[in-house]
């Protein structure tokens, strides 16, 4: 009996020891927050400096996305502003 009692007593002993000690602290594997991309075109290549759907000027190595309609290149700050002059680009630059 007190052969169980002390093997019961060092199993308990030896659990305790192992939930104090402190686990390692996991690296975080987190996908760092992404900025949108900006695409390498010039100003000089585009049609004009200025998004032509919120009117924000377009600056060097601010371009986020770019569409070409007839046979012009037309910048733009995010790809939304892009979509948006898709779906009716006449509209947009009758509105300049």
């Amino acid at each position: 009996m007190k052969k169980i009692f002390f093997a019961a007593n060092i199993l308990l002993a030896l659990s305790l020891v192992s939930c104090n000690q402190k686990a390692e602290p996991k690296a975080e594997t987190a996908a760092p927050a992404t900025e949108p991309k900006k695409m390498e075109v010039k100003l000089s290549d585009l049609s004009s400096n200025k998004d032509y759907v919120c009117g924000m000027p377009l600056e060097e190595g601010g371009i986020a996305d770019t569409a070409s309609y007839e046979g012009k290149l037309y910048g733009f700050c995010a790809s939304e502003c892009k979509a948006e002059f898709q779906k009716n680009p006449s509209s947009h630059l009758a509105q300049k």
